[in-house]
Order: C-alpha cells, then sequence, then structure tokens
C-alpha cells in the first residue's frame, strides 16, 4: 500500500523515481502550507526518515528548526516571480538539521547547505526544493578567511615594525624620476631638516655637492636595472655638520608588485652605529606584505563570482536530470558562466593594472560605467530581493580612467549588497542617481540596509578597517577612495543617518593628465 501512494504521487508529478533517487541532492516538493508530495532517496538516507512517512506531512513538523515564515515568503516570491530563490550556506547554516560523520574532518556539526526554490507547478502551487551539500565549500572558505587574518596580522606587525623604523632608521624614499618622497624622522633629526625643506626635491640635486659625476653614473645604472646598490659618501646638515654615510639603495614595490621607486637607507658610519638589522626585516617584509594583500583582495573579489558559477552548475544538473532543461536554459547559463569567468580573469589584470601609467583612459557614456560595474551583481540582487534604480541621463558622458571607475563602483555597490544581509525589510533599495554641475559630476549611490554606527564611520576609508568581521579584508572602500581621488581626481565620502548609507561622488567631467600619463 505505501509503495502504491508513492507511485502515485511520483506518476501525479510526472517523476522520475530512478533518476530522481540517483541525484545527489536532497529534493522534496512542497505546497505553500509547507505539505510534502515528493521526498527522494537522498533525503531519506541522510535525514533517516521514509518517504512514506513523510508524504502528505508539513515539512516544520518533520523539521521544527526549520523557519517556516521565512520559508513560506520565500516559497511565494519564488511562485509569483516564476524564477527561482535561495538560501545559502553562508547566511542560513543549515535549511534541514543533518549531521556530519565525525570521521571527517571539517568545522561544523551539521551539513553547510545551499536551497533552491524552484517553481514546479504554479497553479497548484508547487514548488521543488533542492538542497545541495555544501560543507566542502564552507570549510574551504573558513580556512580561507583564516588565511587572511593570518596575513592581517602579519600586516599590523609590518605597520609597528614600520613606526619603529621611522624613528630609528635613516632612509629617504624617493620615486623613479629620483624625486624625494618621504624622509623617515631619524634622519630629519639627525641632519636637522623639516620634510618640507627636502621633499620633492631631486635626490641627486640634493647630493650634488658630494656625489661625483662618475658615481652618479654608476648608480643609476643599477637603478634602471632595479638592482641593490651600495657606496659611501659624505653629506652635510642643514647647520653644515658633516656625517659620513654608508648608502644602500633598493628597490621599492607597492602591494601589486609594481615598482614605484627607492629607498634608500643610510647608516652613520660616523658613529659606527649598525642599523642592518632594521633595513634587511623591511626588504624583506615589504615584499610579503604586497604579495599578501593583493592574495586578500582577489580572493575578496572572487568569492561571489564564485558563488554564482556553483549555483548556476547545480541549477542545469537538476534541470538535466528532471529532464525538464531546454537549450535557452543551457545557453543563458553558458554566457553567465563565461561572462564571469572573464570577470576572474580580468579583476586580476585590474589590480595590476591600477598604479600603472598604461591605463585605460576613454570618454563613455556614465550609464555605461554603471551597467557594467552591476552586470555581475544583478543576480545577486534579484536573489536578495534588493530592488536596484538607476538615474543617469543617458548622453551624460566623462572622461576618465574607465577600469578604474568601474572597479570602484563594484565594490560600493556590492558593500550596499552585503549590507543587506540577513536584512528582512520589505523594501530593500539601492538607487543610483547623478546630478551635472558645472564643475563635475555628482553620484549618489544610496542603501536603507541599516545604516553605519555614527562610531565607526569615520573609520571606513582605513586600510584593514572592516564591518564584516569574518569576510572582510578591509581594503574595498580604502582602495575605492584612493582610486577615485589621486587616480580620476575627484573626491568620495559617506554619509549615514537613520537607516540610510550614502556614498557620495564627485568626477570632474574630464580628467587633466599629462602625455606621458596616458
Amino acid at each position: 500500500m505505501v509503495e502504491e501512494t508513492t507511485q502515485q504521487h511520483t506518476r501525479r508529478f510526472n517523476v522520475d523515481s530512478s533518476i530522481i533517487h540517483s541525484v545527489d541532492n536532497g529534493i522534496v516538493i512542497l505546497d505553500t502550507n509547507l505539505k510534502i508530495y515528493y521526498y527522494n532517496k537522498w533525503l531519506e538516507i541522510h535525514t533517516g526518515i521514509k518517504e512514506s512517512y513523510a508524504l502528505e506531512k508539513n515539512l516544520d513538523s518533520l523539521f521544527p528548526q526549520i523557519n517556516t515564515k521565512t520559508l513560506k515568503r520565500k516559497i511565494k516570491t519564488a511562485l509569483r516571480m516564476g524564477t527561482p530563490t535561495f538560501y545559502t550556506a553562508s547566511t542560513s547554516k543549515y535549511f534541514i538539521p543533518i549531521q556530519i560523520d565525525q570521521i571527517k574532518i571539517t568545522n561544523y556539526t551539521y551539513m553547510q547547505q545551499d536551497v533552491s526554490i524552484i517553481p514546479y507547478d504554479v497553479e497548484n502551487n508547487l514548488v521543488t526544493i533542492i538542497v545541495t551539500d555544501q560543507t566542502d565549500m564552507a570549510n574551504t572558505n573558513a580556512l580561507l578567511e583564516e588565511k587572511i587574518k593570518k596575513i592581517k596580522e602579519l600586516n599590523q606587525e609590518l605597520i609597528t615594525e614600520r613606526d619603529t623604523i621611522d624613528k630609528k632608521v635613516l632612509l629617504i624614499k624617493m620615486d623613479t624620476n629620483y624625486n624625494i618622497t618621504d624622509i623617515s624622522k631619524a634622519y630629519l633629526k639627525l641632519l636637522e631638516y623639516t620634510k618640507e625643506e627636502l621633499l620633492n626635491l631631486n635626490f641627486f640635486d640634493y647630493e650634488r655637492l658630494h656625489i661625483k659625476s662618475e658615481l652618479k653614473g654608476e648608480i643609476i645604472e643599477h637603478l634602471q636595472e632595479k638592482k641593490v646598490f651600495k657606496f659611501e659618501e659624505k653629506t652635510l646638515s642643514c647647520s653644515g655638520k658633516i656625517f659620513w654615510m654608508h648608502n644602500t639603495i633598493v628597490p621599492e614595490y607597492d602591494t601589486y608588485a609594481n615598482h614605484i621607486g627607492f629607498i634608500i637607507f643610510r647608516n652613520n658610519i660616523t658613529d659606527a652605529k649598525e642599523l642592518l638589522i632594521h633595513q634587511d626585516k623591511l626588504l624583506v617584509n615589504s615584499r610579503s606584505s604586497a604579495m599578501g594583500e593583493m592574495i586578500g583582495m582577489i580572493a575578496h573579489q572572487w568569492r561571489q563570482p564564485l558563488s554564482v558559477i556553483t549555483t548556476i552548475i547545480s541549477t542545469l544538473k537538476v534541470k538535466k536530470e528532471l529532464d525538464i532543461i531546454d537549450e535557452k536554459d543551457v545557453d543563458e547559463a553558458y554566457g553567465k558562466i563565461e561572462n564571469t569567468v572573464k570577470y576572474l580573469s580580468a579583476t586580476i589584470d585590474d589590480f595590476r593594472n591600477f598604479f600603472k601609467k598604461n591605463k585605460l583612459f576613454t570618454t563613455i557614456p556614465l550609464s555605461t560605467i554603471f551597467d557594467k560595474s552591476t552586470t555581475l551583481l544583478q543576480e545577486t540582487m534579484k536573489l536578495q530581493e534588493i530592488e536596484y534604480i538607476q538615474n543617469i541621463d543617458q548622453n551624460l558622458n566623462i572622461q576618465t580612467y574607465e577600469n578604474e571607475l568601474v572597479q570602484s563602483i563594484i565594490n560600493i555597490i556590492k558593500n550596499s549588497v552585503d549590507a543587506f544581509g540577513d536584512n528582512q525589510a520589505d523594501n530593500k533599495k539601492i538607487t543610483v542617481l547623478a546630478i551635472e554641475t558645472q564643475t563635475h559630476i555628482s553620484i549618489s549611490i544610496t542603501d536603507n540596509a541599516g545604516g553605519i554606527d555614527p562610531k565607526i564611520i569615520a573609520k571606513v576609508f582605513e586600510p584593514y578597517f572592516s564591518t564584516k568581521s569574518k569576510n572582510g579584508t578591509g581594503l574595498g572602500l580604502y582602495m575605492c577612495k584612493t582610486i577615485i581621488e589621486k587616480h580620476l581626481k575627484g573626491k568620495l565620502t559617506i554619509v549615514s543617518y537613520e537607516d540610510i548609507t550614502e556614498v557620495l561622488i564627485e568626477l570632474p567631467y574630464k580628467i587633466n593628465i599629462k602625455k606621458e600619463e596616458i
């Protein structure tokens, strides 16, 4: 009798039980009251509940841990919109409590799950719920977060070390044109200069009385090859006192492994003080920090696109095994995956090119910039039921560095999307508004995701500061401010009131740049 009942349900929903029972996912068919009409073999094995027992019962009566209100709302949303809705392991942790085999090495007691809610029979208010085991991915993300935390700890040690070096090590920094860009406090104190007196001076003009032309030629030859060079020479303090210095010049790299200038370590051999240990530490830590920060930023940028690919593949797999897939589904999925993979590859190139001078300088409609920026975020906003409103004149053009502006907009809007999190508000909105003034374009990006605590809003542009305790590297807004203000010649500010956060961007219609910067 039980077998006949199961077969009747299977025939009623035109479900091929041999396919469904072999799928490596949990599949259950429900109505809007959570009444069970189908319960596959995977769920029987993992929950210990037979289909014959589950049929005709309510899912939340079998699993009281389920948030009935949220599930019903998502089911109604899927049926109303005619598109899938989702839970993810990163937010709800698990949908159905399934204990993990303790023999496995894992950070979790229960299986971490992604859940797809797919309209099955809209007329009869039926949906298919597909449960996917994401425990391995959750473990990988936890490991990644741990590595990022270690990197941040190392960077904090580096900051402390740099402060010590500034007070104790004699050093001068110069750019690739040999103009002085920074001087340590120790050097200024010893030579009795103020920083303003030396900044922007050409190093060889500053030392023209002491570095002869032959030595200058030898130094420049090594610098052009980015090689370390050591030499001794005498110099004068502001008051005319003579100091003999042992100099070590080393190439300096930014956090993206781009060559940005040189560091001159000066050892006051007049007093025979040895400070070479500090120099060695700075050399090693400088390159390690650059590599570590790049890994952290790429990991931050890749997390959401990889999740998109996983969701698309899981949906295709289930549709194929349910024999409800068509060519249009495949073409759309392939297109999204291809675009996402191109984005992942472009992300690396973008980071490497951020501070290079040969960046893409172009005239482009501002609306196109935002269209490119939101392409990969549209799916996430749809799943989280976030309304995206863009009010930009199609004829409003801007002449700027396209890639840098796109990357900044992505970071800002992604922060708004992330801010909603588990926010259950019925009216989630992200609004973009562009206003033309006589001197610049003013852009407002607003969300109603709860606002920012007034105690921390002043810190949001600091490097390594993040409100995302687990997933944030704290580099997103810091990078945006650096790019917009230093490279795009604009201004970036943020304000928050009540549950509103507004990011304000001011950009010139055209950046005035030197020919060699293009």
